[in-house]
């Protein structure tokens, strides 16, 4: 059970002695919005291309540093897969070759 509101509290508590209606609008007024100057426009613009610019840098540089530290991360298992198939290819080839020089049997 909560506990109990002092009354000191409740008595400074505003209450609702009226109920209010407030009238809807069928056509709400559309908020107007300032047109840009031609000036405003022209420095948009210029703003827009020097941002271009230097987001592409950093973005570029971003992705650098993600793609080289993916690189680190995934090296030691790329070197330990393609010795893998190196040693498997060569034991293959040696076996081919011990294969060929082996005299054969005779019956």
């Amino acid at each position: 059970m909560p506990p109990a509101i002092p009354k000191k509290l409740l008595r400074s508590l505003p209450t609702l002695t009226e109920v209010v209606t407030v009238p809807v609008l069928s056509d709400p007024v559309p908020a107007l919005e300032p047109q840009p100057s031609p000036d405003t426009e022209a420095i948009v613009e210029r703003v827009m291309q020097r941002l271009d610019l230097s987001l592409q840098t950093h973005v570029r540089e971003v992705v650098e540093s993600l793609v080289l530290e993916h690189i680190r991360e995934v090296e030691p298992r790329l070197k330990q897969k393609v010795a893998v198939a190196v040693r498997q290819a060569v034991a293959k080839a040696v076996a081919a070759e011990l294969k060929e020089k082996r005299p054969a049997r005779a019956r």
